[in-house]
């Protein structure tokens, strides 16, 4: 029996089909570091870190990494890459439903769209954990596909680029109804072989984030259309909240 899609997309095929969209992970995290003032020694979670690609140089930076994703696939590659590179990350097989340390990270990066797989109780249950992990004070970073002005205007859109390994086309399609971003990548290979796969994530408005996240005990600091801090507006390719977990009512008296 097949399982939901975010428990077969990320396998041997997820390099090819993805990987061309992917941003360079070293010059993100440099970003990062510099957007989010990230000291040597704190302590981050890369929940849905995939293959290392942030979680790795993020150790070499001198940060203290926990990796959490549920593909053994993808950990695999990650575990044989820090390996090679002689570096010290815990990779951790687990659902981002499930994963909580209480009080134990500084920062929780959520990258590359890693955030809405789910139902909204379920994604609820992804921030609750977030908040619940996180030391008072600490941070936690939502990087999003701005999807929303796609929903809002329904424009589905396709679009073929070349890959170095064949053509790639990507589709998109919007549900109002369910408020959600339904997506398909197909890559013709050079070789004639044909490999896809499809996904869909819930499309959240900032007024339903902002909610959502205060009910896990965080507060929305910034919103950015980048990492690199660039103006958030309609037309951001993405939607990068910083949200900041709020101290105990107790600890404030």
């Amino acid at each position: 029996m097949q399982g939901e899609w975010f428990e077969t997309i990320f396998d041997e095929r997820y390099p090819e089909l993805f990987g061309p969209l992917e941003g360079n992970a070293e010059k993100e995290v440099e970003e990062i570091l510099a957007l989010l003032a990230v000291r040597s020694g704190s302590v981050v979670v890369d929940l849905g870190c995939g293959r290392g690609r942030h979680a790795i140089p993020l150790a070499r930076k001198g940060c203290r990494v926990t990796g959490v994703d549920l593909s053994e696939k993808m950990l695999g590659i990650a575990r044989t890459r820090a390996h090679m590179e002689g570096v010290s990350v815990e990779w951790v097989r687990e659902d981002m439903r499930v994963f909580r340390r209480p009080g134990e990270f500084d920062l929780c990066l959520s990258l590359f769209t890693s955030f809405g797989y789910f139902r909204d109780e379920e994604n609820q249950s992804v921030l609750d954990n977030v908040g619940a992990s996180l030391k008072e004070g600490g941070t936690l970073l939502l990087d999003l596909r701005n999807a929303g002005k796609g929903l809002s205007r329904l424009e589905n859109w396709d679009q073929t680029i070349e890959v170095p390994s064949g053509k790639l086309r990507m589709s998109m399609r919007f549900n109002r109804r369910t408020m959600r971003a339904m997506a398909e990548h197909v890559l013709i290979r050079q070789d004639g072989i044909r490999i896809s796969s499809t996904f869909d994530v819930r499309v959240y408005s900032v007024d339903e984030l902002e909610t959502m996240l205060a009910h896990a005990g965080m507060r929305v600091k910034n919103i950015f259309g980048s990492l690199s801090e660039d103006p958030f507006t309609d037309e951001s390719g993405r939607m990068v909240v910083v949200s900041v977990r709020e101290q105990e009512a107790s600890s404030r008296r």
